[in-house]
């Protein structure tokens, strides 16, 4: 099966939706990729789409996921892609610690990456059509910086075929001119949007049990529960506790096992630091990587119905006094 713009094209008309995946760092340009390709795609009156971020700390370089969901008609499907019909990598550090083939097995995959189509689908166990295009290097060339945002787009464009390339690059100068980008630097991306629809290379290859990504079904009852943090979002790496609000921090405090199994605070903990025991319950919390990743959102706090997680006063060091040894 070759997954190309034909295929797409016949997804669509069948009454299936196309999901769109992508993973980058924070400040790669992964938002503006998604927002300017739904935007061309929505264009089309017969489409509808719809668009989300999804953000681990808020911070420059870590690792951050967006969705784009197009389907003929009405998108009635309102939920994170697990199995994306085309998956894009913005940046291969992000592919160093995230899966982003994850939950697919034969799909339309978009790579920035100097790397020919065949060297990606083996560094990555790809099956399906695979796009290259070196975004970074374009934008060195174009930008004087390694941004790869517009070159990718521009591969995205090219791989599905929704929109035409200038319906494609109409709506990134759209977006460009919204967020007051000097025209100038606008001009510049024009000439590395057209410059990457020439340099975007193709290959196809079949899948076989090694392309596979999809993940065995958990079991209810000693695997994480529905719906848990996965790896990218957690900040194990990261130590964002120093990211907190000053003066508080959060504690947990269950003496008499009065934890129901609920999971909520699991699910809601955006780091993904809550620390429990398997049971048929559900997930009995323990507690929770508080010193070293804790930002005191208060998440926890709000979604546990028993009152297990309390924020309390911390001392703070006066402005410009250093801390005795």
């Amino acid at each position: 099966m070759t997954i190309d713009a034909q295929f797409l094209r016949q997804r669509l008309e069948s009454g299936a939706s196309v999901d769109v995946r992508g993973d980058g760092k924070a400040g790669g340009g992964l938002v503006l990729v998604m927002q300017s390709f739904g935007a061309a795609l929505a264009t089309h009156p017969e489409l509808d789409v719809q668009d989300w971020p999804l953000f681990s700390s808020a911070r420059k370089g870590a690792n951050v996921r967006a969705y784009l969901r197009l389907a003929r008609g009405e998108v009635l499907t309102a939920c994170q892609i697990t199995s994306p019909t085309v998956a894009v990598l913005m940046n291969e550090a992000a592919g160093e610690e995230v899966d982003f083939a994850e939950g697919t097995h034969e799909a339309l995959y978009v790579v920035n990456t100097p790397a020919s189509p065949e060297e990606a689908a083996q560094k990555y166990r790809l099956g399906g059509r695979v796009v290259t295009v070196s975004a970074d290097q374009l934008g060195q060339k174009y930008l004087g910086r390694p941004l790869g945002n517009v070159g990718v787009l521009a591969a995205l464009v090219h791989a599905t075929g929704f929109v035409s390339p200038d319906a494609g690059l109409e709506s990134l100068l759209h977006v460009m001119k919204k967020r007051r980008i000097p025209q100038r630097l606008v001009d510049q991306n024009a000439e590395l949007f057209r410059a990457a629809l020439t340099e975007s290379r193709v290959g196809d290859f079949p899948a076989d049990p090694s392309t596979d990504h999809r993940r065995p079904a958990a079991h209810p009852k000693t695997d994480v529960p529905a719906g848990a943090q996965s790896a990218l979002r957690t900040s194990r790496k990261n130590r964002t506790s120093g990211y907190g609000r000053p003066g508080v921090r959060v504690e947990f405090h269950d003496e008499t096992n009065r934890c129901n199994g609920c999971s909520l605070c699991v699910v809601a903990c955006p780091e993904g630091i809550i620390e429990f025991t398997p049971d048929p319950r559900g997930a009995l919390v323990t507690g929770a990587k508080f010193d070293d990743f804790c930002k005191v959102c208060r998440e926890c706090i709000a979604s546990c119905p028993l009152d297990l997680f309390h924020e309390v006063e911390t001392p703070m060091r006066r402005e410009g006094v250093l801390e005795s040894a």
